[in-house]
Formats: C-alpha cells, sequence, structure tokens
C-alpha cells in the first residue's frame, strides 16, 4: 500500500481551464503530482494543467501554453483546434481547479496523489460516453496512469454541463447519460467513487436547471456518486470569479475556491472511508 490516489478530471472548459492568468506564486503542489501520456511520466503538478493529444494520443504542437502561442501565430480556426485535438491543456497556458483541489486533498488526507487531466472545452457529456471519442482517449490515458502508479484508490472528477444546457438536454436523459458514463468507468477502470463539481449557471433560463438538477438527484439516488461543491451556484455571481475575458468562466480567484472546496470533500470522505 503506497497511499497514493489517482484523481481523474473530466469535463469541459471549465475543467480544461479557461481563466485569464496563472497565480503570481506558481510552486509545484506538495505531494502530488501530474501524468503526462506524452512521455509516460509524472511531473510536479503545479499551473498550467494538461496536455493536448489528438485521438491517437500524440501531443498536438507542444504541451500546455505552448499549443496556444503555435495556435496563436497559426491563426487556424476554433474548428481546427477541436477538431484535431481529442483532449485540451489548459487555455492559453494559464490556471485551472487541478492544482488547488490537490493542494486541500493532499492537507487534508495526509496522502500523495496523481493528477489525470482529461477535459476539452465545448464537449457535451455524449463526447465522453463510452465508445465515443472522449471516452476513447481519456481511458487510453487514465489506464496508462493507473499502470504506472498502481494507486490505491481511483477517483473520478467531473465539471461539466454547460454544452448540455445550450443543447436543451432534459433532466432524465443527462441523468441516465452520467450514470451510464459511471458504469462504464467502474468496469474500464475501477473507478471507487465518481464526483461531481456542481455546473454553474451558463444559459441563464431553465434549459441550465434541467443539468443542475440531474447532476443533485443523481448523487442522491445513486451511493456511487458524491455532490463535491456547489459553490458554482454562488461564485459566478461575483465577477471577481468570474474570466473577465470569457463569460460564464472562472476566474483564477473562482478556480482557487472551488477547487480548495472540492478538495476538502473529496478529502474528508477519503478520511472517512479509511477509518472503515
Amino acid at each position: 500500500m503506497n497511499s497514493t490516489d489517482i484523481i481523474i478530471f473530466s469535463g469541459q472548459s471549465n475543467m480544461q481551464g479557461q481563466s485569464e492568468a496563472l497565480p503570481k506564486e506558481n510552486l509545484p503542489v506538495e505531494g502530488a503530482t501530474e501524468y503526462r501520456y506524452g512521455g509516460d511520466m509524472l511531473v510536479p503538478l503545479k499551473h498550467p494543467v494538461g496536455e493536448s493529444l489528438d485521438d491517437n494520443g500524440n501531443i498536438v504542437l507542444g504541451i500546455n501554453g505552448d499549443l496556444w502561442k503555435e495556435w496563436d501565430k497559426s491563426q487556424e480556426s476554433v474548428e481546427w483546434l477541436l477538431g484535431t485535438n481529442a483532449l485540451l491543456s489548459s487555455t492559453e497556458g494559464n490556471a485551472n481547479l487541478v492544482p488547488f483541489f490537490c493542494d486541500s486533498y493532499v492537507k487534508k488526507t495526509g496522502r500523495k496523489c496523481v493528477a489525470v487531466h482529461t477535459a476539452k472545452g465545448s464537449t457535451t457529456i455524449s463526447y465522453w460516453l463510452k465508445g465515443a471519442r472522449g471516452y476513447k482517449i481519456m481511458l487510453k490515458k487514465a489506464k496508462a496512469a493507473i499502470e504506472k502508479v498502481n494507486p490505491d484508490n481511483i477517483y473520478f472528477v467531473w465539471l461539466q454541463g454547460e454544452s448540455d444546457a445550450l443543447e436543451s438536454r432534459s433532466f432524465g436523459d443527462y441523468k441516465k447519460d452520467i450514470e451510464d458514463l459511471n458504469d462504464s468507468l467502474k468496469k474500464d477502470l475501477g473507478i471507487d467513487k465518481f464526483g461531481i463539481i456542481l455546473v454553474g449557471r451558463f444559459t441563464n433560463d431553465e434549459r441550465d436547471f434541467e443539468i443542475i438538477e440531474a447532476q443533485r438527484q443523481v448523487c442522491k439516488d445513486n451511493s456511487d456518486f458524491i455532490m463535491l461543491t456547489e459553490l458554482s451556484q454562488t461564485l459566478l455571481n461575483d465577477k471577481e470569479n468570474v474570466n473577465p475575458h470569457a463569460n460564464g468562466h472562472f476566474s483564477l480567484k473562482g478556480f482557487e475556491r472551488l477547487g480548495k472546496d472540492a478538495g476538502e470533500t473529496l478529502g474528508a470522505y477519503v478520511n472517512g472511508c479509511m477509518k472503515i
């Protein structure tokens, strides 16, 4: 038993990371590393997080901020960016919630953790269901991480739903999809818990609430799930928590608050399990 857990972070742009800046003090998180599929390696966990990979797991235009610099120079379209990359690193090499989450988790539990970032903006949940493009690359990366680390526990953390609200998905359809995703992850990766960071309001009409309530209800109905935080419901009402260049997306400050709260909740859950 090596007291190391893997935490897989998946979802769309707010999980990918679409903030406006990096922290002024950007030190590696003590007790945490990030798994990189490109190179099959563990690196110190710090901002920016993630790697931009094509469907075969090849790095596209470098890692982290390098992709975004090259993309800016090339004048390629957003359609090209989303089409070429199956996974995306933090936008423009800026901050996301993963280091804040893991720092909180490590401090709460005293355990080590390995972050596996598998996210991409503008994706509906269908992109991540078994057999779909996102699921295939997520599975490839997560399996490689598990083989390398041999963790005690595997947790899955989900922040997604804005695109499904835009598509007017119903409560029932979204709830079924997220339950199907959990079943697939249990079978294929052996996840121990499916954690949800409640999606924020994006359309600002009733379409948001279909997705929000589906996420809340699945945590009540199914013990495989745990609600990690609902701070999204208030954070996005305060402009200091919102990226000034991308409405509906968290700022550096917003990610810090959201990540710390969610990481502490998962840590408290794990501490309870370890005592049993």
